[in-house]
């Protein structure tokens, strides 16, 4: 559920801000297993999912 709601924020950041802040994120987060998502893995796809969903709003 935690991770759930990392993901779903950063999404919204992302669709708001643009793959700049995705791109800036995995650097800093690179080491962070909680944002291992961004590199594949488990929750990859949901994650690009509600990447998805919040760009379209």
């Amino acid at each position: 559920q935690e991770l759930r709601n990392v993901i779903d924020k950063l999404a919204q950041f992302v669709a708001r801000n643009g793959p700049e802040f995705e791109k800036m994120t995995m650097e800093k987060q690179k080491d962070n297993p909680k944002f291992s998502f961004l590199f594949g893995g488990e929750y990859f796809g949901y994650y690009k999912y509600k990447l998805a969903i919040e760009q379209q709003q």
